[in-house]
């Protein structure tokens, strides 16, 4: 197996890994939280490492972002797994996949592969791409060595130290901002959301950032959360774009999706406080003519 970054010794051959705010602790042979990263043998591996759930050609506004290449395609890879675990996930049959096929694709071939589909551009997305962070990061390098711009599609949910290594290499990356409620992101989805706000500032420093936030029912669905939000983001920059989409019932939750009324009062606060705000209602919420 693949030998893996961010991690630490620690005594009777335990490991801590030092990637998100997990920060699992590893006896020999357990894995983290995130399913990928092992202690095997008081060192941390990679058991996934080149392993790919996803390719497609997509349009670069499905990611989304709007302010980057837009009306281009963009080359577009899925791995296994994730470092959170939101119970209404929409990609859950990669994020937490009951079983899983082995299809390995080396660096160097997935940038011929992307080179050959015509995009300008290559894009780790669909499932959590940061916990597969060394992989990423050598993809990115060759692509950039061939002129490909490179996009990170994920939840913010990584320390300081790794998401300045790879968003140093990233050109544009779109983040989930799941909520605004601490206790939620901890308790029921699986992460922090300092961290994730802190992922948020230090992209904005680094790359070309958007922002997406899922109107989830019980998680995020009042104006008071949406605000949140938005006052955060503006006060990076009024003109950071927030895409406000709508979920539909996946995985463990089963609430009913708002209406598209109910979404467009929840989404008015973040119109009163960015430049640059899309709302997105799905055809099957919206009123027949």
């Amino acid at each position: 197996m693949s030998k893996a970054e961010y991690w630490v010794t620690l005594d009777s051959n335990r490991i801590q890994c030092r990637l998100c705010p997990h920060a699992c602790i590893l006896a020999d042979g357990e894995c983290g939280c995130c399913k990928v990263r092992i202690n095997a043998g008081g060192e941390l591996a990679l058991p996934f490492y080149s392993h790919i759930s996803s390719v497609a050609l997509d349009p670069i506004e499905k990611k989304p972002l709007r302010h980057f290449l837009p009306g281009t395609r963009t080359f577009s890879i899925g791995f296994w797994h994730c470092s959170m675990r939101c119970p209404f996930c929409q990609n859950w049959e990669i994020a937490h996949p009951p079983s899983w096929y082995p299809r390995s694709i080396m660096p160097e071939e997935l940038v011929r592969m992307a080179l050959k589909s015509g995009s300008p551009s290559i894009s780790f997305t669909y499932s959590e791409p940061t916990i597969h962070i060394e992989y990423v990061k050598e993809c990115m390098s060759l692509a950039h060595e061939k002129g490909l711009a490179t996009i990170l599609v994920t939840n913010g949910n990584l320390l300081a130290g790794p998401a300045r290594d790879i968003l140093s290499l990233t050109d544009a990356t779109n983040v989930d901002l799941k909520c605004y409620s601490a206790k939620t992101y901890h308790s029921t989805l699986g992460g922090e959301l300092e961290v994730v706000k802190q992922f948020i500032q230090i992209a904005f420093r680094a790359c070309h950032v958007e922002v997406t936030s899922l109107v989830v029912p019980g998680i995020l669905d009042s104006e008071d959360q949406m605000e949140g939000i938005a006052a955060f983001l503006s006060g990076i920059s009024r003109d950071l774009p927030l895409h406000i989409t709508a979920y539909r019932p996946e995985y463990h939750w089963t609430e009913p999706p708002m209406s598209a009324d109910r979404m467009k009062l929840i989404a008015k606060p973040a119109f009163a406080l960015l430049n640059n705000v899309y709302l997105s209602v799905p055809y099957f919420l919206r009123k027949p003519y």
